[in-house]
């Protein structure tokens, strides 16, 4: 008789060797596919290697050919701009007629709005001497209809002799010239007597002369004024310290020069040189 409980005994022992067996198998399976992976990664790696080695670090990727897209260029419409055209309109410049200068010496009668200054400038004459040959003492006091004789302006003054010597003072033009027979020796930028102290005009002479000397008035005192030249009362022609403004009144009626060039008139003008001052 046959034992039941021996025979579930193997019948359980076949069975569990049999499941060992499937788990061992399942193993060795994944153990398999494992070492399959790791050695697919070595060759791939090794693969790797040997390219960088070779300088070529492009990684190997199937290169793919790409196809620009078009993109159609905007249509530009040209626009046409007419410029106007511009007519240039001629206009004829002003033609001045210059009126002709006669021949020195000549008479001109004084028009309406007609001043010595101007007559001056019109003829090139400079305006002492129209006042001179006219005998003008006052270059404001000219009237319509006037005649005034127009001398040469190249000419020596009537006034100025030609056998002496002569200092001649022209207030408008702040200037003093040095005659000697009838030609000019020197000429100097001065300053005259300011419009509350003018200086005196008319025909005058040297009567003193001082290396240096003191000048008092209200209003000023001046010490050891230098190299001065009086030809009429406390009007004279002397060095002056105490400004540079030449050119311009500045006194109270004497002839301020630059203090050399009084020293020079100083020593060149005797006692009795004549002092011609006119406006």
């Amino acid at each position: 008789m046959i034992n039941i409980k021996k025979t579930c005994s193997i019948h359980k022992m076949i069975q569990y060797s049999e499941n060992k067996f499937i788990k061992k198998e399942t193993i060795l399976r994944k153990s398999k596919r494992a070492i399959s992976l790791i050695w697919s990664i070595f060759i791939s790696l090794a693969l790797f290697s040997c390219s960088v080695k070779e300088g070529n670090t492009t990684p190997l990727v199937p290169s793919v050919t790409s196809h620009p897209s078009f993109t159609p260029e905007p249509t530009t419409t040209a626009s046409i701009t007419i410029e106007p055209v511009i007519t240039e309109t001629f206009t004829p410049e002003p033609t001045f007629t210059s009126t002709p200068i006669p021949a020195f010496p000549f008479d001109y009668q004084v028009q309406k709005g007609d001043t010595l200054g101007q007559i001056s400038v019109m003829f090139s004459v400079p305006i002492a001497l129209i006042a001179i040959e006219n005998d003008i003492t006052d270059p404001n006091l000219i009237i319509v209809g006037q005649t005034l004789r127009i001398p040469d302006p190249n000419s020596t003054p009537s006034i100025i002799s030609k056998t002496e010597k002569q200092i001649l003072v022209i207030l408008s033009e702040q200037k003093a010239y040095a005659y000697e027979n009838g030609e000019i020796q020197k000429e100097f930028l001065v300053s005259t007597g300011v419009a509350k102290h003018p200086t005196i005009q008319g025909n005058f002479k040297i009567y003193i002369k001082l290396e240096s000397t003191r000048m008092k008035g209200d209003d000023y005192d001046l010490a050891n004024v230098p190299w001065t030249m009086y030809f009429f009362e406390g009007y004279g022609l002397h060095g002056t310290y105490w400004h540079s403004n030449f050119g311009n009144p500045m006194s109270h009626g004497c002839v301020n020069m630059k203090t050399d060039e009084a020293k020079w008139l100083y020593d060149w003008a005797p006692l009795g040189t004549p002092v011609i001052v006119i406006p």
